[in-house]
């Protein structure tokens, strides 16, 4: 595959203020013809990848536990983790008194307490603050989502693949961020994620909802705006990929 340059710029100038939620509501519609869905996402963070941002968006979703397209699972390879935590836990902020109150969320809490399970919060938030549990799928916490988000860590590509195929609440999208252009395609590939966002986070589709107008059922690609939009048509369905690029793309 083509070795695709993402230059420094382009991952320092990602729009850290884009309002997903408003995006969300404003694409859900036009959006349907290429598969995108006001569904969970999941976040993959591999080594020498911009932390910054990815714990930058991740913070901004736990605030908002109960919006549409919310960061249900976390993967972070072994040897950024405790970077990449030491990142997010000053960005974490309260929320919602709306989400801190449901019924279902202090079931989860308790039972995280009577396991004793390891979770990240913000303990000066008291009952308000986010909270990630560690090495536990969503099944071990009840069906659906409950405001609570899971984490993992892997070592490799492949493990990556595998802790999202055991994951029990299914993400359609998928944030992955590292240097490894290669490795991400591998991992957005063979994960079950339709909509893949590497080294940024809710891009607006809009560019691919109007190539695939004219693309029909065939894969396309294109670049509008800095970034790289592709859709793949696999024998297992539809994957839609966005990047930002650089402007040098080589053989």
């Amino acid at each position: 595959m083509p070795d695709i340059k993402i230059t420094q710029h382009m991952l320092n100038n990602i729009e850290y203020d884009f309002d997903s939620s408003v995006q969300s509501e404003k694409e859900s519609v036009k959006m349907a013809d290429i598969g995108c869905k006001c569904t969970p996402t999941v976040l993959i963070v591999g080594d020498k990848a911009d932390l910054n941002a990815a714990a930058y968006h991740l913070a901004q979703s736990l605030q908002s536990p109960l919006s549409a397209e919310v960061i249900v699972t976390v993967l972070v390879a072994e040897s950024i983790r405790k970077s990449f935590l030491e990142r997010l836990q000053p960005q974490l902020k309260s929320i919602s008194a709306e989400a801190a109150q449901k019924v279902e969320r202090k079931r989860v809490l308790d039972l995280i307490s009577k396991h004793s399970w390891e979770t990240i919060s913000a303990k000066e938030l008291g009952a308000n603050s986010p909270v990630i549990v560690c090495d536990v799928t969503h099944e071990h916490l009840g069906t659906g989502y409950n405001g609570i988000a899971t984490l993992h860590t892997f070592r490799t590509v492949q493990e990556a693949i595998s802790l999202c195929g055991k994951e029990t609440l299914k993400a359609v999208n998928a944030s992955i961020w590292t240097s490894n252009h290669a490795s991400a395609y591998e991992i957005a590939l063979k994960i079950s994620s339709d909509n893949i966002f590497i080294d940024c986070h809710q891009i607006s589709f809009e560019p691919l909802t109007k190539a695939s107008s004219t693309s029909g059922n065939a894969s396309c690609a294109l670049v509008e705006n800095n970034y790289h939009y592709e859709t793949l048509i696999l024998k297992n369905g539809r994957k839609n990929i966005i990047f930002p690029i650089g402007t040098a793309i080589t053989n």
